[in-house]
C-alpha cells in the first residue's frame, strides 16, 4: 500500500451481529458513464477487463463473442493493461452474467457490482491522471446500432481503491 492511498482513504467497518454499519471517507472524483440497462430484463453488455494487454484482451473478448453470436464489439483504453468494451446486442440479465463469467480477464469487482445493481456500469470520461478512453480495437460480426433508450449516469468514486481499514465486531 503506497503512503498516498493512506492518506487518501479511511473505511470503517462496524459489524454487531448480522447487522455491518461501513463508512469510508476519501478523495473522491465525479465521472460520468453509461449502464447496461435499456429496459425491464434487456441489457446491452459492458466489461471491465484487467490484467491483461490488448492482443489478450481481443482474444478473451473474440471467444465470448463467438460463443454468444455478439454482434460488433468496441474495445476501449486508458492504460496498457487493463481495457473496457461495448457491445450492443440486447440480452437478459442472466444472459448478461453468463458473458462476464464467461469472459477470461473480467474484473471480479465488476461481476460483483453487476451482480449488487443488477446492472452492469461502465466509466466513460476520463479518471484523475490518466489519459482519455480511445477506442482500440472493434471486433467486427455485425453490427447494432445504438440504443434509443441508453442510461447515462453520474458516480462520485474514490481516487484510490486501497487505504487504512479498521473493522470492530460486537
Amino acid at each position: 500500500m503506497s503512503k498516498k492511498s493512506k492518506l487518501n482513504r479511511l473505511n470503517i467497518r462496524f459489524k454487531f451481529g448480522n447487522i455491518t454499519v461501513f463508512f469510508m471517507v476519501a478523495l473522491t472524483q465525479t465521472l460520468k458513464g453509461i449502464s447496461s440497462k435499456i429496459e425491464w430484463n434487456k441489457h446491452i453488455i459492458l466489461w471491465d477487463l484487467d490484467k491483461c494487454n490488448i492482443v489478450q484482451a481481443e482474444r478473451a473478448l473474440r471467444d465470448v463473442q463467438d460463443k454468444y453470436n455478439l454482434s460488433d464489439i468496441y474495445i476501449f483504453g486508458d492504460r496498457n493493461d487493463g481495457f473496457c468494451a461495448i457491445c450492443f446486442k440486447q440480452v437478459t440479465y442472466i444472459e448478461l452474467l453468463r458473458i462476464l463469467i464467461d469472459t477470461q480477464y473480467i474484473d471480479v469487482g465488476f461481476i460483483s457490482y453487476t451482480a449488487k445493481r443488477n446492472k452492469a456500469t461502465l466509466r466513460m470520461t476520463q479518471k484523475e491522471g490518466r489519459t482519455e478512453l480511445k477506442i482500440l480495437s472493434v471486433l467486427k460480426t455485425y453490427s447494432i446500432p445504438l440504443p434509443d433508450n441508453m442510461e447515462f449516469i453520474t458516480y462520485d468514486t474514490g481516487l484510490v481503491k486501497d487505504g487504512i481499514s479498521i473493522g470492530v465486531k460486537g
